[in-house]
């Protein structure tokens, strides 16, 4: 099921559950702002129902299959020139379906890059820190392994030039909108990271606008290129296919 169609069964089924208000007699009063974009927290069902319908597509899909379309991404990730230039990975550990990230990650070292892994701290915050294998990781709150917080370790996005950051989503548009978990904290860490953001997504979970489908909140955040197995796509030309 293609994005806008998954989202044309989520209205449906948000609109069917919600009471008609007919004193509301334009875009602004039902929570819909200029080009679809939501109003502070009023596109919250619809999120959440579309976040549910999406896992359960995504989690379905067969493991080969995604493996195989996984494999193609990270072959265009590895090569993409913002991943080949920098000089440290700030990359999420992917998780159930979520597209693959351990084979960059192992490419990156190959390469002598530098890799960070989050930690979920308080105020929707990620502290990153270093990372030289994948053994000794813990597992956090939200049951995702996470690094241990050693001191001596830890990352700080942007101090340094050539910081390149890896960002999951359960789709992405063509502008380099997100739709994201509902934890809000890649919109936080992306709204003061100064490198390149790089959003994962397969093709079938990648839309047009997240923007003109109602989706987009005043505090969401783009990332800079979207990259699935068929395409790379800068937000900053939607039209385009840079590799």
């Amino acid at each position: 099921m293609k994005l806008e169609e998954a989202f044309g069964v989520v209205g449906d089924s948000v609109a069917a559950e919600e009471p008609v208000d007919n004193r509301a007699p334009d875009a602004a009063a039902v929570g819909v702002g200029a080009r679809g974009t939501c109003l502070e927290g009023a596109c919250q069902p619809r999120k959440r129902a579309l976040r549910k319908l999406l896992l359960r597509e995504r989690a379905e899909q067969a493991p080969d299959e995604r493996a195989s379309i996984d494999t193609l991404i990270a072959h265009r990730v590895v090569a993409a020139p913002a991943f080949v230039q920098s000089e440290t990975v700030l990359i999420y550990l992917s998780f159930a379906s979520e597209v693959e990230t351990r084979s960059i990650i192992h490419a990156a070292w190959e390469l002598g890059k530098a890799v960070a892994l989050p930690r979920v701290c308080a105020a929707r915050s990620l502290r990153w820190y270093r990372v030289d294998s994948l053994d000794g990781l813990r597992v956090g709150s939200f049951g995702i392994k996470e690094p241990p917080p050693h001191e001596n370790r830890e990352v700080v996005p942007g101090s340094a030039p050539g910081h390149v950051a890896i960002v999951p989503g359960l789709a992405f548009d063509r502008q380099g909108f997100r739709l994201g978990y509902g934890g809000g904290f890649y919109d936080v860490f992306l709204a003061g990271f100064p490198g390149v953001s790089i959003g994962l997504c397969r093709e079938r979970q990648l839309c047009a606008s997240l923007d003109d489908l109602g989706m987009i909140d005043p505090h969401d955040r783009r990332v800079d290129f979207v990259v699935t197995e068929q395409r790379v796509v800068s937000s900053a030309s939607p039209t385009s296919i840079v590799g």
